[in-house]
C-alpha cells in the first residue's frame, strides 16, 4: 500500500471561502477533509495546480484564515490545498478545529 499521508485528516464538511490573486471575486467551496497541513476541496473548478490563494472559514464564531498553494486538481473541481502560511492564533484554531472532527479512515491509495 502506498500512502503518502504524513499527518492525520478529518472529515470536515464546513463551508468555507477562496479568494484568488488578481482581485478576482472569492468562490464559496466545501472543505471535504482537513488536516494541520492543508484541506481538500469540492467546488474549487475556478483553481489551477500550483495556483496560490487564500482559504478561509469559520469555526465557532471564530474565524480561520491561510494562504495555500493548489497541490492537485480533478476534472470533477475538486482540489487539495497546502497551508503556505498560518499566523500562529490560527495554528491553535485548526488544531482545535481538527481536534472537534471525525478523523478520516486510511484508505489505500491506487498503484501508480
Amino acid at each position: 500500500m502506498n500512502d503518502r499521508r504524513q499527518v492525520p485528516r478529518y472529515v470536515a464538511e464546513l463551508s468555507a471561502q477562496v479568494s484568488q490573486p488578481l482581485g478576482t471575486p472569492p468562490f464559496r467551496v466545501t472543505l471535504v477533509n482537513l488536516s494541520i497541513s492543508g484541506c481538500s476541496l469540492e467546488g474549487a473548478g475556478a483553481l489551477q495546480a500550483k495556483q496560490e490563494c487564500e482559504i478561509a472559514f469559520e469555526w465557532e464564531d471564530q474565524e480561520f484564515r491561510a494562504e495555500a498553494a493548489v497541490t492537485w486538481k480533478s476534472t470533477k473541481g475538486e482540489a487539495g490545498l497546502k497551508f503556505l502560511f498560518v499566523s500562529l492564533a490560527h495554528q491553535e484554531l485548526l488544531k482545535k478545529v481538527c481536534a472537534n472532527l471525525r478523523l478520516q479512515p486510511l484508505i489505500p491509495l491506487p498503484e501508480e
